[in-house]
């Protein structure tokens, strides 16, 4: 039995003990829980790192998209828009020379006059389709250089015609020259953007058709006041200037278009791979480069290819007829052929501020066929008011909404069939096919020729042409 020291002594051993188990195993909770803590804040900071880091990328990488589409806008589409310019303003100049006197200094009569005018569109027909094969087997920047320099030969020879035939034989050699231009053009752009991107640059392209409309109108004016120098009329000069700027415009063309953005030097590797990156297979060549009468077979089979082209039809009928007869439909209301010229350019600012509108409507929205029907709509009642009613500026100023209406229904119709074929020659085939069959077979060549010889009821009943003065257009109302 233990004495009472050693009593003592036992309990105060299994205090300390018991004290030193506590003691440790509070400590060893503690130093679990530190470390628990520790490693929660590890992942988290991890986790965070992982997501700061991700979010960086992906703001890094918008950020070079958006550097990327800047640099492609400024080095692409001020000069895209320039030549787009001139393509219209070379084309529909033929209606302000015949205010201007061409029709009374070559002696043609009316039927020869719109012969003339015709004749553009059936070379343009037959080059079309070739013109685009050639662009898409070659090099697009020296094919488009060339065609422009070649239309601008046409245009100043046309200063220099004589009769009815010289003028027939220009216009027919503008018509080739000028075919493959436009498809050429919108296939290059359909290769650089993302369809969301194409569509507002295809708006901000037809604006430059509206605006060669508003100078060629005081232009035609201004030169009419050289009329007499150095023994030239005012309408020959009206082609010459226009002929020239087109000539040098085709170098700069040589120079500054490109074939492939892989190829071009004002772009770093890393753009090169981010644009690849950006537009996927849109910039994707056919399996087989060699099929390209089985390609222009499947185009032609393709029932998207007719209702496009349908489109166009009823696209072209509001563009032509109105790009072209403008001058002469405002003179008809009454006013004076020198300011009818004037006259011209405020119905382009409408129609510019129509495609701008309708660019705006589609990249918003993304829907073509709504604005297409709005825009044709309002073309459709203008035109048909413009048979109801007489007073002259009551005339001009349904006049103005036309040209609003065109505005917004092709910004819808241009651009689109680009974007819905993916191979680059079945692309640069059906374009030009589309525009073929709706811009040039369909409504220019048969509507054109047949009016030119039943132009006594087309004038009435169309343009009301019967009060140009000095015109044989049409016949007199009585």
């Amino acid at each position: 039995m233990k004495s009472t020291e050693e009593q003592s002594l036992d309990y105060f051993s299994s205090s300390i003990t018991e004290s030193t188990k506590i003691e440790t195993t509070d400590s060893f909770n503690e130093t679990q829980k530190n470390i628990s803590m520790m490693s929660l804040n590890s992942t988290v900071h991890v986790s965070l790192e992982d997501n700061d880091v991700e979010n960086l990328n992906g703001t890094s990488v918008q950020a070079e998209q958006k550097r990327l589409l800047r640099k492609l806008d400024l080095r692409i589409m001020p000069l895209f828009c320039l030549f787009y310019f001139v393509d219209f303003l070379d084309r529909a100049n033929i209606g302000n020379a015949t205010l201007a006197g061409l029709q009374v200094d070559l002696s043609m009569s009316s039927t020869e006059l719109s012969t003339a005018i015709s004749a553009f569109f059936i070379t343009y027909i037959i080059f079309e389709i070739p013109s685009n094969i050639i662009l898409e087997k070659t090099n697009a920047a020296n094919w488009l250089s060339f065609i422009m320099f070649a239309w601008g030969i046409a245009t100043v020879a046309t200063a220099f015609v004589k009769d009815f035939s010289g003028l027939l034989i220009v216009r027919l050699f503008l018509g080739a020259a000028e075919s493959g231009y436009i498809p050429g053009i919108l296939f290059l752009l359909s290769k650089v953007y993302t369809p969301h991107e194409f569509s507002i640059r295809v708006s901000l392209l037809l604006t430059m058709a509206t605006l060669s409309g508003i100078v060629s109108g005081p232009l035609t004016y201004l030169v009419s006041l050289w009329d007499g120098v150095h023994g030239l009329h005012g309408w020959q000069y009206l082609f010459i200037t226009e002929g020239i700027p087109t000539i040098l415009l085709s170098i700069v063309s040589y120079f500054f278009l490109f074939d492939d953005l892989q190829t071009v030097s004002w772009l770093t590797n890393e753009q090169k791979e981010l644009q690849k990156k950006r537009t996927g297979d849109q910039a994707k060549p056919n399996s087989d480069h060699t099929a390209t009468i089985t390609v222009v077979c499947v185009v032609l089979l393709d029932w998207k290819t007719w209702a496009f082209g349908l489109i166009f039809f009823l696209n072209s009928i509001a563009i032509t007829s109105f790009g072209v007869f403008s001058p002469m439909l405002i003179s008809g209301f009454g006013f004076e052929p020198s300011t009818a010229q004037l006259l011209t350019a405020p119905p382009c600012v409408t129609g510019t501020l129509g495609i701008l509108l309708g660019g705006y409507l589609v990249s918003r929205y993304d829907a073509r066929a709504p604005i297409l029907v709005i825009g044709s709509t309002m073309i459709a009642i203008s035109y048909l008011a413009l048979y109801f009613i007489y007073h002259k500026w009551v005339l001009y100023s349904i006049l103005l909404i036309i040209p609003l209406g065109i505005g917004i229904q092709a910004s819808a119709a241009f651009g689109w069939p680009a974007l819905n074929y993916s191979e680059l020659t079945t692309r640069a085939i059906a374009v030009a096919t589309i525009l073929m069959i709706g811009f040039a077979v369909l409504f220019n060549c048969v509507a054109s020729v047949v009016s030119a010889f039943l132009s006594a009821w087309t004038g009435i009943k169309l343009y009301r042409l019967d009060k140009i003065p000095c015109s044989e257009l049409v016949m007199d109302k009585k």
